[in-house]
C-alpha cells in the first residue's frame, strides 16, 4: 500500500497511525512552464510540465507504485484534487488500483474515516479539477496578456492578475476617499451626574450638533442648572451570543486583528498545526462541527465550569455556503483542559507563535457552544433645565461564553457611556448635576483596512476562495501595490497608477460584481453545473481574444532573451541605483526579471541578479492570483 500526500511534514504524523509506504509530492509538481504561456489560445488546452527538481521524487512515487493499491492523500480542496489527479495520471497504468483519499485531521479517528470513506480514483469529483483548470488557465491568460499591455503602458514592472486587481482597487479607493475626505466639525453636549456616590453622564437627545451656537446655548442653560430630573428608566435583560467557530478567513482576520499576525503568516502556521494533527483542515469556509465533536466540548465545558455555562441544547450555526457543509469549520482535533495547551503544542516542536494561533482556535471552538452572556441594558431619559438628555448602562448578569473568548472588531470603539455602571434611578426623582461640558469634534474619513478587514472585504465582495486570500494578500504586498504600516494599509502609487489604467482601458478586470460572478461560476463548474473551457473563453473574450505580445525566439539552450520593454526599464534602473547590468541579464529575460527585483529590494541586499530562496519550507504555488 502506497499513501502520497502533498507536504513531507506530514509523514511522521501519519505513519504513527497507519502501516503504509508513504511518499510526499511537496506540492504541485506539474505547471505551467514560467518561460511561456503554456495554453492554446484557440483551444485553452494547457500544457503542464513536469518541475525538474522534483523529477527524482515523482520517479520514486511510480516505482513505489507499481503493482500496489494507491491512497492518493493529497489535501481536500481544488489545488490539492489538482495534484491528486497529475500523480492519477503518473501511475494509473502501473498501480493495481487507485482511491482517493481525504484527511480532515490527522489523528487516528481522522484517518480511519478517511480510509473507509475512501472511494476508487475514478468515481470522484473531476469538478474540483475543472475549476482548477478554470481558475489557472483563465489566471495565466489574464497575466500574459494584460501584464504586458500594463507595463507597456505605464514604463515600468506591472503584474495584473484577475484576482488581485480588484483587491487592488478596493485598496486605491479607500485611500483616495480618506485623500479627499473634508471633516465638519459637530458638538456633543453632555452633563455629570451623581446618586449615592456613583457618578454618570448623560448626552444631549440632539446627539451631533452642526450648530454651534445652539449647543452654546444648550450649554448655558444647563450650567446654571443645580439638579436633573429622572423623566423614565427602563431596563431590559439583552443577550450577546458566541460566535461562530472559525472559518478560514475569520482565522487569518482574527489572528491579524488580535495576534498581529499577518494573514499568510497565519496560513503557515495554521498549515503546520495541520501537519502536527492538531487542528482540522484549515481550508474552509464552513462553520460546522461534527456532532461527536460537539458532544466532546460540552463535556467539557459541563465537568470544567459548570452545566451554567451550557446551552440547553446545541449551538448551531449556518455556513454562506450550502456546498461547505461537507466539511468542518478550523477546530482543534481532541479536547483537553485549557491549562494544556501550552504542553499539547510544545510535545510537537512548535513555537510561541503556533501556541497564539492554537489558543485563538481552541478558545473560539469551546466559546461557540457554550451559553450566551446576559447583561442588564438601562436607557434613562432625564430633564434638565428644560433639555432633553438620555444616559445608558450596561451591567453583565452572567459572562457566559466570554469566560473563554473576546474579542472586539475592528472600527469599533467601545462606548464608555454605553458600559458605564449606573446608580439605582426612579422615575420622577431627582439627582444632582454635577458638572457639563461641550465638546468640538470632527466627522472622520473611512478608516483604512487592516490585513484583517482588508481580507474581510475580500470575503465581503466575493473576490477569492479560502485557499487563496493569504496568497492575495502576499501578491499586492510583494508587487509594491500597498505598504503596511503600523497595521494599516496604503495603497501604493504604483497601485494607483495600474488603478487609473485599467479604470480606463480595461475596467473589467476591476469590477468586483465580476469577479463575484466568475467565483461562482468556477463553483458552478466545481460542481459539474458548467464548462471550464467556457469560463477561460469567456474571460478570453474581455480582452477581446488579444494575444500576448511576440516574443523573441529563444536562444541556445532555450534561453529567451529580455524583451524590449524590459531591458529598457532594466536599463533604466540600473543607472538610476548606478550598477552594471551582469552579462547574463542581457540575454536572459529571467536574469533580467532577477537582476531588476534585487533592485527593487525583492532579495536580498548585494543578491541584485540571484533569486534569494525562502528560509521557510516550500509549499504548493497559487500563482496568477
Amino acid at each position: 500500500m502506497l499513501l502520497v500526500i502533498e507536504s513531507p511534514n506530514k509523514i511522521k504524523k501519519i505513519k504513527s497511525y497507519i502501516n503504509a509506504q508513504i511518499l510526499a509530492t511537496v506540492g504541485h509538481f506539474k505547471d505551467l512552464p514560467t518561460d511561456a504561456m503554456g495554453v492554446d489560445l484557440d483551444t485553452y488546452a494547457p500544457t503542464f510540465i513536469l518541475d525538474k527538481g522534483k523529477a527524482d521524487r515523482i520517479r520514486q512515487i511510480k516505482t513505489a507504485a507499481k503493482g500496489q493499491d494507491v491512497y492518493i492523500a493529497t489535501d481536500p480542496d481544488r489545488e490539492g484534487y489538482a495534484i491528486g489527479t497529475h500523480v492519477f495520471d503518473e501511475v494509473r497504468k502501473i498501480a493495481r488500483s487507485i482511491h482517493r483519499l481525504e484527511i480532515h485531521e490527522i489523528t487516528q479517528k481522522g484517518i480511519d474515516e478517511a480510509m473507509k470513506k475512501s472511494i476508487p480514483w475514478e468515481n470522484t469529483n473531476s469538478g474540483l479539477y475543472d475549476a482548477f483548470l478554470g481558475r489557472r488557465v483563465g489566471d495565466r491568460v489574464v497575466g500574459y496578456i494584460l501584464s504586458p499591455i500594463a507595463s507597456n503602458a505605464l514604463k515600468g514592472r506591472f503584474s495584473v492578475g484577475r484576482v488581485q486587481a480588484p483587491a487592488v482597487r478596493l485598496c486605491v479607493e479607500r485611500e483616495r476617499e480618506i485623500r479627499t475626505f473634508n471633516p465638519e466639525p459637530f458638538y456633543v453636549v453632555s452633563i455629570t451626574l451623581q446618586k449615592d456616590e456613583v457618578a454618570f453622564a448623560a448626552k444631549h437627545r440632539g446627539g451631533n450638533l452642526t450648530d454651534k451656537a445652539k449647543a452654546e446655548a444648550i450649554l448655558l442653560a444647563v450650567t446654571a442648572a443645580r439638579t436633573a430630573d429622572i423623566l423614565k428608566v427602563e431596563t431590559k435583560e439583552t443577550r450577546q451570543n458566541p460566535k461562530a467557530p472559525f472559518t478560514t478567513v475569520d482565522m487569518q482576520a482574527a489572528a491579524s486583528s488580535q495576534l498581529k499576525i499577518s494573514p499568510e503568516i497565519a496560513m503557515r502556521l495554521a498549515q503546520q498545526l495541520f501537519e502536527a494533527g492538531l487542528i482540522s483542515y484549515h481550508r474552509t469556509d464552513s462553520v460546522r462541527i461534527a456532532d461527536e465533536f460537539i458532544a466532546d466540548i460540552r463535556n467539557h465545558v459541563g465537568r470544567s465550569l459548570g452545566p451554567s455555562y451550557l446551552p440547553k441544547a446545541p449551538n448551531s450555526y449556518k455556513s454562506k455556503n450550502s456546498q461547505a457543509e461537507a466539511h468542518e469549520a478550523i477546530r482543534p482535533t481532541h479536547m483537553h483542559p485549557t491549562g494544556d495547551i501550552h504542553g499539547v503544542v510544545s510535545k510537537e516542536g512548535l513555537g510561541a507563535d503556533h501556541e497564539k494561533l492554537y489558543t485563538l482556535i481552541y478558545r473560539r471552538t469551546v466559546a461557540s457552544q457554550m451559553a450566551a452572556a446576559v447583561y442588564d441594558s438601562t436607557t434613562v431619559e432625564i430633564g434638565c433645565a428644560g433639555e432633553p438628555f438620555r444616559a445608558t448602562g450596561r451591567v453583565m448578569k452572567f459572562d457566559g461564553f466570554l469566560k473563554v473568548y473576546s474579542e472586539v472588531r475592528e472600527g469599533d470603539k467601545d462606548d464608555e457611556d454605553d458600559n458605564q455602571r449606573l446608580p439605582p434611578l426612579v422615575t420622577g426623582e431627582t439627582v444632582e448635576k454635577t458638572g457639563q461640558k461641550l465638546d468640538e469634534k470632527q466627522t472622520k474619513p473611512p478608516g483604512r483596512y487592516s490585513e484583517a478587514t482588508l481580507v474581510k472585504a475580500l470575503e465581503k465582495h466575493g473576490i477569492g476562495r479560502p485557499s487563496t486570500y493569504a496568497s492575495i494578500m502576499g501578491t499586492i504586498k510583494a508587487r509594491n501595490y500597498i505598504v503596511v504600516k503600523k497595521g494599516k494599509i496604503h495603497a501604493t502609487d504604483v497601485a494607483e497608477r495600474l488603478f487609473d489604467f485599467l479604470a480606463k482601458d480595461h475596467p473589467w478586470i476591476i469590477d468586483l460584481e465580476l469577479t463575484r460572478k466568475m467565483e461562482s461560476y468556477l463553483d458552478k463548474v466545481e460542481g459539474g453545473d458548467a464548462s471550464w473551457v467556457t469560463f477561460v473563453k469567456g474571460v478570453h473574450s474581455k480582452m477581446k481574444f488579444a494575444r500576448p505580445p511576440q516574443r523573441a525566439a529563444a536562444g541556445p539552450g532555450g534561453v529567451y532573451p529580455p524583451s524590449p520593454a524590459q531591458l529598457k526599464f532594466g536599463t533604466d534602473l540600473a543607472k538610476k541605483h548606478d550598477r552594471e547590468i551582469p552579462k547574463d541579464a542581457l540575454e536572459s529575460s529571467r536574469a533580467m526579471s532577477a537582476f531588476i527585483d534585487g533592485l527593487l529590494g525583492k532579495t536580498a541586499p548585494g543578491d541584485a541578479g540571484t533569486v534569494k530562496a525562502p528560509a521557510t519550507k516550500k509549499t504548493r504555488g497559487r500563482s496568477g492570483k
